[in-house]
């Protein structure tokens, strides 16, 4: 009977023993399980920390490459209005010309060129035999202008006579504006005086100050 007791006591003991055992290896895997999941949370985390600093880096410079695509095409679109206001302004303050002030801005155009080939020692002369085209205006109102812009430095203007021969306009001179123009042309020189020509170089010079004058400062900026 002693012996089965202390049999039974042996395998308690045994099976305890390997109890404590069982619980060590469990519980050092379970150490180390622990330990390899941190490592990897860790790991994860670093790896993500990584990416979120990259995929701000790569928002930030693209966010910034959008907005100043954005930016320029705002001001693009913004010119591209305020260059159709300047010109929409231009043609009505012609248009709101009568046709005695149209015509005397076009003689002083024509002056204005005349007086740069004198300036540059070659006028047109008679000998030149110079032939003039026409384009929205008719041959009366082409000769007074001619006279008044040719013999403008005369005493004796009246007496001055005609040396220029108005012939047909070409089709592409015809097309070319909405004002009236003319064309004197010699074997020498060309010389147009154009009042579409003139609102142009007027755009051209005071861009700024009639932008300023209808948009106020803030449209300058936006004009390239």
């Amino acid at each position: 009977m002693e012996e089965l007791q202390s049999t039974e006591v042996l395998d308690q003991e045994i099976l305890e023993d390997a109890r404590k055992k069982a619980f060590r290896v469990i519980k050092n895997a379970d150490d180390a399980i622990k330990e390899a999941a941190l490592t990897w949370e860790r790991k994860i985390q670093s790896a993500l920390g990584e990416l979120r600093q990259r995929y701000a880096e790569k928002t930030q410079r693209d966010g910034g490459d959008i907005m100043g695509r954005l930016v320029q095409d705002k001001r693009r679109v913004r010119s591209v209005k305020i260059e159709a206001l300047l010109k929409k302004a231009a043609n009505d303050y012609l248009s709101s010309l009568d046709r005695k002030q149209l015509l005397a801005l076009l003689e002083r155009e024509l002056s204005k060129r005349l007086d740069a080939l004198e300036a540059e020692g070659a006028p047109i002369v008679e000998e030149d035999e110079p032939e003039v085209m026409l384009r929205m205006i008719t041959e009366q109102e082409a000769e007074k202008i001619l006279e008044n812009a040719f013999f403008r430095k005369s005493k004796k203007k009246s007496k001055e006579k005609k040396f220029w021969t108005i012939v047909k306009p070409d089709i592409m001179f015809l097309s070319a504006g909405y004002f009236p123009a003319l064309i004197v042309n010699t074997k020498k020189v060309k010389v147009t005086a154009s009042i579409d020509d003139a609102k142009a170089l007027l755009l051209e010079d005071k861009r700024a100050e009639l932008t300023a004058a209808l948009f106020g400062d803030a449209g300058l900026g936006s004009v390239a």
